[in-house]
């Protein structure tokens, strides 16, 4: 009995041994994170500024590099299928974790079988806008136009999450709009700015440019609490629309990821997120609420998300495709 103690024990010894000497050895090559939007869109711009901080923490090249398609869904496979070695992740939007699984019929990746949380980096409200010559002044001018004018109001979208807080707002708004698929943000902004499309939903670090440089107007935002980057512009809900679909963008590596990995990953961008001044204003300029969470924590929250979203989807009338 006393031989097996011990043998036991020196297993466990050498266990922690090996995972100690793995979470040090890691990274010994450039590392990339799989961006499954639009280059130059909001959850891009994040992953670089980001990625610049991990890149000196890690020793290593950070790679960005965008696979959009299928409102995140085929960046998101290409992850899910990647060697579980912490050298593949994914940076990603709420759209891939918590909407894709409840909207597609056949999914290309299980989202609790196939990725497993690393970090939080921040919660983004998505934007209800409109060109600056836009007639629509306030949400009630757009709901206005569009109980008089059915089908005429259309919006783009490009992931699952922006798709859902159309859908949402016009449910609750009781008006029929129509909705354009996109490939990336970029292209429907373009179309957008050309007077292609009436009203945008797009994230801060997408409307903010177009903003300053006088050729976009924000009316609203899905948030309980106006944001800090437009503290002038009421939420929808204080507009009487009860649209709460803020995104939290998060970092994902492959199922079967050793624990080491994942726990070096997570202390190294807490600490990017929490500590690193310039880090944290990026990320407020870009008009997000920086957010950290531990293993755990980002675990219970990709499954309560997906419950909620659920949810909102079924209120919704979304059927899965």
């Amino acid at each position: 009995m006393i031989r097996m103690m011990r043998s036991l024990a020196a297993l466990v010894l050498a266990a922690l041994t090996s995972g100690g000497a793995l979470a040090q050895s890691y990274p010994s090559r450039p590392v990339t994170l799989i961006v499954p939007f639009g280059a130059g869109g909001g959850t891009d711009i994040i992953a670089r500024a980001v990625g610049e901080d991990l890149q000196r923490a890690l020793q290593q090249a950070i790679v960005v590099e965008p696979r959009p398609g299928g409102n995140g869904a085929i960046g998101s496979a290409v992850v899910a299928r990647a060697t579980p070695d912490g050298y593949t992740l994914l940076f990603t939007a709420q759209s891939t974790y918590s909407l894709n699984p409840n909207l597609l019929k056949e999914p290309p990746y299980d989202q609790l079988k196939d990725l497993v949380p690393v970090a939080s980096i921040g919660r983004s409200p998505w934007l209800l806008t409109v060109p600056t010559d836009s007639p629509f002044k306030t949400t009630a001018d757009v709901v206005a136009y569009g109980k008089a004018n059915p089908g005429r109001l259309a919006f783009a979208f490009w992931q699952s999450s922006v798709l859902v807080t159309g859908e949402t707002f016009g449910q609750l708004a009781g008006i029929q709009m129509r909705k354009v698929p996109y490939k990336g943000q970029v292209e429907a902004t373009t179309d957008f700015l050309a007077g292609r499309l009436p009203i945008m939903f797009t994230d801060v670090a997408g409307a903010r440019p177009q903003v300053e440089a006088g050729k976009m107007r924000v009316l609203g935002t899905s948030t309980i609490k106006r944001t800090a980057m437009f503290p002038d512009v009421p939420t929808l809900t204080e507009s009487g629309l009860d649209v709460v679909t803020d995104s939290m963008i998060a970092v994902f590596a492959p199922a079967g990821t050793p624990r080491p990995i994942l726990e070096r990953l997570n202390g190294e961008l807490t600490r990017i997120v929490a500590t690193s001044e310039p880090v944290r204003d990026r990320l407020r300029q870009l008009g997000l609420d920086p957010t950290t969470m531990t293993l755990a924590e980002a675990d219970a929250f990709v499954r309560s998300e997906l419950e909620r979203w659920a949810g909102m989807i079924r209120r919704a009338g979304l059927e899965k495709n």
